[in-house]
């Protein structure tokens, strides 16, 4: 006759982090099973955990042209232009390419950039645009995802890391993608939603873009310390010199199709160059 399970574990967590042990921790006499829901989450979502080695390395991956062949935004800016979602196309992809200029200047207003990202979801419910997301993600994401960058996402997985998708882009784009890739979670900004579950056009909690990146990882970490599972080691990727704060925090920073400002930086500082678009870095490469 099988032993009974063994009481769990108290976990703590940080004020306004839920926690929820999950059945899996059942199945593994060594380890937990929880599923994380961080302030940084909506109501409803959360990050299931399985680790049986609690302070496993973290790999932090940015999305747009690292993982991605493009920018996500703008595939979904012209998605919801299909939609019929925007009255007048012309200026408001305009507007998009104005700003994807001041991106890689360095001079972007991301608080303007998201309310005009955010302009034609005012009013939508969020299950609407889900199907749309759900749509965008299979027929425009899946297709341009770089095959050396997702080698690498599944080759951390399989060594047993912990793996984060963040980016600058909206929490309702960046998460199912996150999804579909199996990676343990995503940071992005999130839309903000009425109590109907429309659209307000605003945005709630921390903007992840240049120092809001490392503020919400920093918040992810933190989560993870009070629950015990501060990772040992921390790996990252971008191409964009608007990532410096957070590949400096990184015990490991990678520049992956690297734009002029991060190459110079990066091949100064002697961390790895890698095209994904040409080749597959391996980890036991580094």
């Amino acid at each position: 006759m099988p032993s009974p399970p063994a009481a769990p574990r108290a976990l703590n967590a940080a004020p306004g982090v839920e926690v929820r042990r999950s059945p899996l921790a059942d199945l593994c006499a060594d380890c937990d099973a929880v599923t994380l829901l961080p302030p940084l989450s909506p109501p409803g979502e959360g990050y299931l955990r399985h680790f049986c080695q609690l302070d496993s390395p973290l790999a932090v991956f940015d999305l747009d042209d690292t993982l991605l062949d493009g920018d996500c935004t703008g595939m979904w800016m012209r998605w919801m232009a299909a939609c019929g979602w925007i009255e007048d196309v012309e200026a408001f992809m305009a507007i998009g390419e104005r700003h994807q200029s001041e991106y890689h200047a360095g001079t972007l207003d991301i608080h303007e950039h998201t309310g005009h990202l955010l302009s034609p979801l005012i009013g939508r419910h969020r299950d609407e645009v889900r199907r749309e997301v759900d749509g965008f993600v299979e027929e425009m994401v899946m297709p341009r995802l770089l095959e050396g960058g997702i080698a690498r996402l599944a080759e951390h997985g399989e060594a047993g890391h912990r793996t984060l998708i963040i980016s600058a882009s909206m929490h309702h784009l960046v998460g199912p993608i996150a999804s579909r890739l199996t990676a343990d979670g995503a940071l992005a900004t999130h839309p903000a939603f009425d109590e109907a579950g429309r659209f307000t056009g605003e945005t709630t909690g921390i903007v992840t873009f240049r120092e809001g990146k490392l503020a919400a990882l920093d918040a992810w970490l933190e989560d993870a310390s009070q629950l015990k599972r501060a990772p040992q080691a921390l790996w990252g990727y971008s191409d964009s010199h608007n990532d410096l704060p957070l590949l400096e925090r990184v015990d490991y920073p990678h520049a992956t199709q690297p734009d002029a400002p991060l190459r110079q930086f990066a091949e100064a500082r002697g961390w790895p160059v890698v095209d994904w678009r040409q080749s597959h870095l391996s980890i036991e490469s580094d």
